[in-house]
């Protein structure tokens, strides 16, 4: 079965937004989650370039569009929370 494009963003959505709340609960250790993060940012990466490599057009430039984008989420939270680091 082949998914639409929009059920792929629906999925991708619920990802980071299921993500994103589980590190907000994890707040009482910064390593859970950064722990957390760096797994919500994998599976994020992950599954934009699979979906991508499914619709036949893959390029080194969306591929860098995905890893740019989970390292700014990440430097984000790090400036942050540098003063629990």
């Amino acid at each position: 079965m082949k998914m639409t494009h929009s059920v792929y963003y629906l999925i991708e959505l619920l990802i980071l937004t299921g993500g994103f709340y589980i590190v907000f609960l994890l707040g009482y250790s910064i390593r859970l989650q950064l722990a957390a993060l760096l797994a919500v940012l994998f599976i994020y990466t992950v599954s934009g370039i699979l979906h991508h490599k499914v619709h036949h057009n893959l390029h080194k430039k969306i591929m860098i569009e995905y890893i740019l984008i989970s390292l700014v989420i990440l430097s984000i939270f790090i400036f942050l929370n540098v003063g629990r680091l």
